[in-house]
C-alpha cells in the first residue's frame, strides 16, 4: 500500500478521527482565515463592497453545490472500494470523478455567467453599488469555477485514503498565494493593477488554480492514495452515474441550505446594506467557527466508508458515537465564547457602529445552537459515508427552508429583525435533533455499494 493511503479499518477510533480530523480543520481554518482577510481588505472599499462579496460569494456557493454533490460521491465509492481492498477500481472512480467535475464545471459556466446579474437581483439586491460590484465578482469567479469543482473532488480522493495531510499542506500554499495576490490587486499596490472588489476574485482563482495544478501532479506521480499513471483515459458513463446517483443528495441538500440562506437575505434586504453587511460578516464568522464541527464530519466519511466496505458496522457506528461527543463538546464552548464576547470577534471586519451593534444581536442568537450543528453536519456526513445522502437532504429541506425560512419570515412580520435571527436559530436546532433521531434508526446499516465484481474496463 501506498504510504499515502490509511486503513482505517484497525486501530484505535479516537487516535484516527484526532488524525484525519485535525488536517481537516486546520486546512479549513486556513481558508477562512483567508476568507476574513479578504472581507478584511474588501471592507475598506465599504459596506457596499461588504455586501456585494458576500451575497455573490452565497450564490457563487449555490453553485458549488454541484461540485460538493460530485466530490461526495467520489469520497464515498472511493472510501468503500478502498476498504474492500479494491484499488483498481478505487483508481478508475477517482478519473471519472474528475473528468465529470471538469464536464460539469464548463456547464455552469455557459448557464451561469449571463445569468449573474439575474440572480442578485433575485435576492433583491437592488442597490446599484452592490448590483454593479457583486457581478463583477461572479462573472471572474464563474469564468473559472472548474478550479472550484476539480480542486473540491481531489481533495475528497486524497481524504477518502486517509490521507488530510496533502490537501491541507497545498491549500496552506494556495492560501498564501491568495493572502499575497489579494491586496496587490485590490488596492493596486507595488505595481499591479488597482481592481478593487474584482481583484479578490482574481486572487481566489489563482491559488485554486494552484492547488489544482499540485494535487493533478501528485496523483500522476504515484504520491497519492490513488494513481492515475496506470488507469484507463476513457470516459465510463455508468461510473459516472454512480457518483451522481449519491452525489445528487448531496448537491441538493447543499442546494436547500443555500436556498435557505438566500431566502433570509431575500428577507433583511430590505432593511438596507448596513443589515444585510452584518448577517455576511456574522456568516462568515459562523462558517470559520464551525470548522472543527466540519473537520470532524469529513473525517467520518472515510471513518464510515471505509469499515463498511469491509463489513466492520459496528465499528463504523463507534466512529460515528466518538465523533459525535467530541464535535459537540468542542462547538459548545465556542458557541459559549461568542455568546460572551460578540462584539470582539465582529469589531475585526468592520468600524461601523451600526453594523457592530446589529451584529451582536445576531450572533447571541446563533452561538447556543452551535452544538445542534455540530450534530447535524457530524451526523449527516455519517449517513453519506454510509451511502446514505438522501435522508441528510430530505431532513436539510424540512429544517432550514420549511421551518427555517418559514419561520424568519413569519415571525420578522410580528418582531422585526429579531424575528429573522430567532428563526435561523430555530431551524439549526430543529435540523439537529432530527438528524439525531433519523440516524438512531439504524437503516444506514443495510446499504450495499461494493461491487463484488466490478467492471475496471
Amino acid at each position: 500500500m501506498r504510504k499515502t493511503r490509511a486503513d482505517l479499518t484497525r486501530g484505535s477510533l479516537l487516535r484516527h478521527l484526532l488524525r484525519l480530523s485535525g488536517p481537516i480543520i486546520l486546512s479549513y481554518m486556513l481558508q477562512e482565515a483567508f476568507n476574513i482577510v479578504d472581507m478584511i481588505f474588501v471592507g475598506r472599499l465599504g459596506a457596499g463592497a461588504i455586501a456585494a462579496v458576500g451575497v455573490s460569494g452565497n450564490l457563487i456557493r449555490l453553485i458549488g453545490v454541484f461540485s460538493l454533490g460530485i466530490s461526495t460521491g467520489t469520497g464515498i465509492m472511493v472510501a468503500q472500494y478502498l476498504g474492500a481492498r479494491n484499488l483498481a477500481q478505487a483508481e478508475h472512480i477517482a478519473l471519472q470523478s474528475i473528468l465529470l467535475a471538469v464536464f460539469f464545471s464548463i456547464g455552469v459556466t455557459l448557464v451561469g455567467y449571463p445569468l449573474a446579474e439575474q440572480g442578485l437581483l433575485a435576492v433583491r439586491m437592488v442597490d446599484p453599488e452592490v448590483l454593479r460590484l457583486g457581478t463583477t465578482y461572479m462573472h471572474i469567479i464563474l469564468a473559472g469555477i472548474s478550479t472550484m469543482f476539480v480542486s473540491m473532488t481531489l481533495g475528497s480522493i486524497f481524504r477518502a485514503g486517509g490521507d488530510t495531510v496533502t490537501p491541507m499542506v497545498v491549500l496552506i500554499f494556495a492560501t498564501l498565494i491568495n493572502i499575497v495576490l489579494d491586496p496587490l490587486l485590490i488596492f493596486g499596490l507595488w505595481g499591479f493593477p488597482k481592481l478593487g472588489v474584482a481583484g479578490s476574485a482574481y486572487a481566489t482563482l489563482i491559488g485554486r488554480g494552484a492547488s489544482v495544478i499540485i494535487l493533478l501532479y501528485l496523483c500522476w506521480s504515484g504520491r497519492a492514495p490513488v494513481s492515475f499513471r496506470s488507469v484507463r483515459y476513457q470516459v465510463d458513463f455508468v461510473e459516472m452515474l454512480d457518483i451522481l446517483r449519491l452525489g445528487v443528495y448531496s448537491s441538493m441538500q447543499g442546494f436547500w441550505r443555500h436556498i435557505s440562506r438566500l431566502g433570509f437575505l431575500w428577507v433583511i434586504g430590505p432593511y438596507g446594506k448596513t443589515v444585510v453587511a452584518a448577517y455576511t460578516i456574522c456568516m462568515r464568522l459562523r462558517i470559520l467557527v464551525m470548522n472543527p464541527g466540519f473537520g470532524i464530519a469529513n473525517a467520518v466519511v472515510p471513518l464510515v466508508g471505509q469499515n463498511l466496505g469491509a463489513n466492520q458496522i459496528g465499528r463504523a457506528e463507534r466512529s460515528t458515537r466518538v465523533a459525535n461527543l467530541l464535535g459537540a463538546a468542542i462547538m459548545a464552548v465556542i458557541g459559549a465564547i461568542f455568546f460572551l464576547f460578540p462584539q470582539t470577534f465582529i469589531r475585526i471586519f468592520t468600524p461601523e457602529t451600526d453594523v457592530i451593534e446589529i451584529g451582536i444581536t445576531y450572533l447571541r442568537f446563533l452561538s447556543p445552537t452551535f452544538g445542534f450543528i455540530a450534530f447535524s453536519l457530524i451526523l449527516g456526513r455519517a449517513l453519506n459515508g454510509a451511502g446514505d445522502t438522501f435522508s441528510p437532504m430530505v431532513i436539510t429541506l424540512a429544517a432550514q427552508v420549511v421551518v427555517g425560512l418559514g419561520l424568519v419570515i413569519l415571525l420578522s412580520h410580528f418582531i422585526g429583525l429579531n424575528g429573522v435571527w430567532l428563526g435561523i436559530a430555530l431551524s439549526n436546532v430543529v435540523q439537529g435533533i432530527a438528524m439525531w433521531l433519523w440516524y438512531s434508526t439504524g437503516r444506514w446499516k443495510a446499504i450495499k455499494l461494493v461491487k463484488k465484481k466490478p467492471k475496471i474496463a
